[in-house]
């Protein structure tokens, strides 16, 4: 099924004063302010679908498909059916679920990226965009072909939950009934992580129907998160304030427009280096990446992401808990039944369980990635990256991503250890 969607045109692009708190960089805040600007442009929107690109891009078949949620949320899938020497053989599932300001390009960057890894080794690879994110929010915002993007076509009325206990959920019923097969492999990345956590606890029943879940660079408590992050904890209720007054965040009428624009700026030489300081600065390391793979990023990053999911996730960072969404006392008391948010009960994510981090990501602690290790009750293996700088985004972005992750859970996948 073919993609069709409008030529865009007029952008106004805001910004705010937590972009400035996150990076805390007066250099990178005069180049996010002076974004701030209308801009005429167009964009083929075929072009703007950037994992599209790069899986065509790359020599690999491509399939895509819409599907809807429960509560009425239409998402956008991307399928590689088979790699490029696989002769039209279509292997097992496996679900890969991207992360925080990011979308299923996060995994299409290169051919040393994880999708295409797995697709070599014989993998039926399946591409999740949550919704409001990617070619999910893609499919939503405009109404007909050639029409003017509409962001408040969406609800922005949803958190990392939904996307795990409606999103994740109709993704893997949706693949198991299309391939036939009665259980898939879901790697999840830094968000994708919590969105399988809080789909697993939530709707136990879904661990039946995975064989083998992989996460890597796990986020569910955030007690022990440094920099940058932890800057928000300091500011928290600033953070909150400034949330309040968006839906989502950042804020653009035209995010396919504004991807076009950054990724222009950033190929002046004097703007690249201020877009690569601001990577690295999300990063907590000097990530060592080209060129390309910045305007790569520039193209996609980062994806407009829900305000209240923002606030879930500051939620995490200030209580220290991996908990559901605090309503206030009489919200909790009307949805939870009690006073205080409960916690997600990870005991009941009994599905068979990999986790990969690192010794330097700075967003996922590795305390409370052991913590996390400690509650889950079927971790069957951990690969700990502690010789070598690798932080949180060297598992997407990483020039030595394939040798030193990659590889490692396209082994695990097809280890028949079970």
């Amino acid at each position: 099924m073919s993609v069709h969607l409008s030529r865009i045109s007029d952008l106004t692009l805001n910004t705010s004063l937590a972009t400035a708190q996150m990076v805390n960089s007066e250099k990178c805040l005069r180049i996010v302010v002076s974004l701030a600007i209308t801009f005429c442009a167009t964009c083929d929107h075929a072009r703007c679908l950037e994992a599209m690109e790069q899986i065509k891009g790359l020599g690999y078949p491509l399939k895509t498909y819409q599907i809807w949620t429960v509560d009425k949320y239409r998402l956008g899938l991307e399928r590689i059916p088979y790699g490029k020497h696989g002769y039209g053989v279509i292997g097992a599932p496996v679900l890969l679920l991207h992360g925080l300001y990011l979308s299923s390009a996060i995994f299409a960057i290169n051919n040393s990226s994880l999708s295409f890894v797995l697709s070599d080794a014989g993998f039926d690879v399946w591409l999740f965009n949550a919704r409001g994110a990617g070619l999910s929010r893609k499919l939503s915002i405009y109404k007909t072909p050639r029409s003017r993007p509409k962001m408040n076509r969406i609800s922005w009325d949803f958190s990392f939950h939904e996307m795990g206990v409606y999103d994740m959920t109709a993704a893997v019923d949706f693949i198991l009934k299309t391939t036939g097969y009665s259980k898939l492999d879901v790697v999840g990345y830094s968000l994708g992580t919590t969105i399988a956590l809080a789909c697993l606890t939530d709707k136990p029943e879904y661990n039946s129907k995975i064989n083998k879940l992989v996460l890597m660079a796990p986020t569910s408590r955030l007690k022990s998160a440094g920099p940058p992050i932890n800057i928000f904890k300091q500011f928290s209720k600033i953070v909150t304030v400034l949330l309040g007054g968006f839906d989502f965040f950042p804020y653009t009428e035209d995010p396919d427009t504004t991807y076009r624009l950054i990724r222009r700026l950033c190929s002046n030489k004097s703007v690249f280096r201020y877009c690569k300081t601001f990577i690295d600065l999300a990063h907590g390391i000097d990530l060592p990446i080209t060129k390309d793979t910045v305007l790569e990023i520039a193209s996609e990053f980062p994806q407009p992401m829900s305000s209240k999911l923002l606030k879930h996730m500051l939620q995490l960072l200030t209580s220290g808990r991996f908990c559901h969404y605090d309503y206030g006392p009489s919200g909790n008391l009307k949805r939870y039944h009690t006073i205080t948010t409960p916690d997600y009960d990870l005991s009941k994510v009994t599905a068979p369980t990999y986790i990969v981090h690192s010794k330097n990501d700075t967003l996922v602690s590795p305390k409370d990635v052991k913590w996390l290790i400690t509650q889950l009750p079927n971790v069957k293996d951990v690969n700990y990256i502690d010789k070598i700088p690798f932080g949180h985004l060297s598992f997407s972005l990483g020039t030595n991503m394939k040798e030193v992750v990659n590889s490692y859970i396209a082994n695990k996948l097809l280890d028949n250890d079970l």
